[in-house]
């Protein structure tokens, strides 16, 4: 039987063959739209496509920690309206909202113990936008802070390469990931307040700074203080001499060293020995930086013991007694002792006979 061309139809079978033709490729654009919805919904609607847009979030742990940080500028948020939050870190989970996808639902046997665990161990993240209640074309108009989304963040998969998360308004959890990252998510939705500080004690180009005084007061005559001449820095001795030779190399590394000067961490229960026999004498070194504002801020440093309880053993031992990597450190800006490392401060540290033409490059220990 010889096929009829399509210019030999009458016109009802061409209307007829066009519809037959509509009908096939709407059943197959139907039917990828069947295979291919459950992903697509879910890819677009996990992540928050606008992370420009917030402002705000939240995350609150089972031990009742919570955790707040507020955008003030792009490269500005603030912890619990107290603190200047570390902005990699704000950086990184805002990255986080916007990249993370779903790579696959549970499995039915796994779906019950997953739902329970995030009912006990759980982190809830809100996320807040804010948003023009009027916004027609170029016209906007009253803005307000809307909650966008709220997460329940569980534990990671046994392959470590996803997280489990429920999504509030689904009916089920689901397998987190971000394409191409390796590892899992659930270690940056921390509500620990110290993690998410800046760690910055100082933060001072060489040009900001109107001097800086080194004091020593076990060993006074060691004191000195750099001033900015506006050419470079003058280094003045503890009887108020202006010398005219001194080693510019390590006063450089010495300048160095405030452009980001940061604390390791927040010292936590104090052993009691430690705050008597401590805290209670004066500090190895007192640093005071004076802004080209007019601001002072100081640093008092430390000695830490390595074990509380070794100074009773030993007292001859210096380095059994005392930690030989870490000081604690008070701040004028902190109300929190600070635990600091000696690499921070290795050429802050040091006595004004260090800072001599000639004079060896070693640790000042009195």
């Amino acid at each position: 039987m010889k096929l009829r061309k399509i210019k030999d139809l009458t016109r009802k079978q061409k209307n007829i063959l066009g519809l037959c033709i509509i009908i096939i490729l709407a059943g197959i654009s139907l039917l990828i739209w069947l295979l291919t919805q459950n992903s697509t919904t879910l890819d677009q609607n996990m992540h928050i496509e606008n992370v420009s847009d917030i402002n705000k979030f939240t995350i609150t742990d089972k031990e009742k920690q919570k955790v707040t940080l507020e955008k003030q500028s792009d490269s500005l948020w603030i912890v619990n309206n107290k603190y200047e939050a570390n902005y990699t870190l704000v950086k990184t989970i805002l990255e986080t909202f916007s990249d993370m996808r779903i790579r696959e639902p549970l499995a039915k046997k796994a779906k019950n113990n997953v739902i329970k665990d995030l009912a006990s161990q759980g982190k809830k993240v809100e996320v807040y936008t804010k948003e023009y209640l009027i916004h027609w074309g170029f016209i906007k108009l009253l803005k307000r802070e809307k909650l966008k989304r709220v997460y329940y963040v569980g534990a990671e998969t046994p392959d470590e390469q996803g997280t489990y998360m429920l999504r509030k308004g689904d009916d089920e959890p689901y397998v987190v990931y971000i394409p191409n990252f390796r590892g899992y998510l659930s270690t940056r939705f921390t509500a620990f307040e110290d993690a998410w500080r800046t760690h910055e004690i100082f933060k001072y180009k060489q040009s900001e700074i109107q001097s800086i005084k080194i004091e020593l007061p076990s060993d006074e005559k060691e004191n000195f203080t750099l001033i900015n001449n506006g050419k470079g820095f003058s280094f003045v001795n503890a009887d108020g001499v202006t010398l005219h030779s001194f080693d510019t190399t390590k006063v450089v590394a010495l300048l160095s060293s405030f452009v980001s000067m940061n604390y390791e961490r927040i010292a936590h229960n104090i052993p009691k020995i430690e705050q008597d026999t401590i805290f209670t004498k004066q500090p190895s070194f007192i640093i005071s930086l004076t802004n080209n504002k007019g601001k002072t801020e100081t640093l008092k440093t430390y000695v830490k013991l390595s074990d509380p309880n070794s100074i009773a053993k030993n007292d001859k031992d210096f380095y059994q007694i005392f930690d030989i990597n870490r000081c604690y450190a008070l701040s004028s800006e902190l109300k929190d002792t600070l635990i600091m490392q000696f690499f921070t401060l290795d050429n802050v540290l040091k006595p004004a006979s260090y800072f001599m033409t000639g004079a060896p490059g070693l640790p000042y220990h009195k």
